[in-house]
């Protein structure tokens, strides 16, 4: 089987070793990053959902108001878990 940059996950899906989070960067610490929403299989489909990820962390944590947002692609991360900021 053709692997083309996807990864095996056990159950004969393959899934992209790249994937795109939506990250959280806080203001006064620009090392501390947080995916807070993903993984998304592209960049548009990362795009479509900034807003309500945003909305989601504010909900969560009111400082994340202050947070600066990005879309970044990142190798090899497991899919599926949306990790919140904490305060």
């Amino acid at each position: 089987m053709k692997n083309d940059g996807k990864r095996y996950t056990g159950s004969d899906v393959l899934e992209n070793s790249k994937n795109f989070y939506i990250i959280a960067t806080a203001p006064n610490e620009p090392s501390l990053q947080v995916n807070i929403s993903g993984p998304y299989s592209t960049k548009q489909a990362a795009e479509a959902d900034l807003a309500d990820a945003i909305s989601e962390a504010m909900d969560l944590d009111p400082s994340a108001k202050n947070y600066k947002y990005s879309i970044s692609l990142v190798e090899g991360h497991k899919p599926g878990v949306i990790q919140h900021m904490g305060s």
